[in-house]
């Protein structure tokens, strides 16, 4: 597996969660899930709502590869506190995982591949570090 996460931001601290969310994951993720030979790129993008950019999934068969490219609007999560958008940030993020993994023609081309063990796999990890939480912890803004 070679599972990957990239920021594109123009401010908020989006690109510094994605450097963590990155951290937290994709060395993990590589190692347990070794044996397949899939791609999967998620891009986090944090830009002006007037840049038009829309979010989007695509599944490149030749190379096996899922592309989730997902964006948020700058705007929205410059008026919010760090620990807010890290809430935010992750309940997007595992909404657009969803998206991808459930993506019809993935699925057909890796059936073998478990896609609710492998987001299970990632909420754990992110919920043992303080993300994809129901709530928001107010004390991390504090620490």
């Amino acid at each position: 597996m070679d599972f990957s996460i990239v920021t594109d931001t123009a401010g908020a601290n989006v690109s510094e969660l994605g450097t963590a969310l990155r951290d937290l994951l994709t060395d993990k993720v590589n190692q347990k899930y070794d044996k397949y030979d899939i791609s999967i790129g998620i891009a986090i993008r944090c830009l002006p709502e007037s840049y038009g950019r829309k979010s989007f999934v695509r599944y490149t068969k030749s190379d096996n590869y899922l592309t989730i490219d997902f964006c948020v609007s700058v705007e929205d999560y410059e008026t919010k506190y760090k620990v807010e958008q890290k809430f935010e940030l992750g309940k997007v993020f595992l909404l657009w995982l969803d998206k991808g993994l459930t993506n019809k023609t993935f699925k057909e081309n890796n059936p073998d591949f478990d896609n609710e063990s492998f987001k299970d796999y990632v909420v754990m990890l992110g919920e043992e570090n303080g993300w994809f939480n129901d709530t928001i912890n107010w004390e991390l803004e504090f620490t």
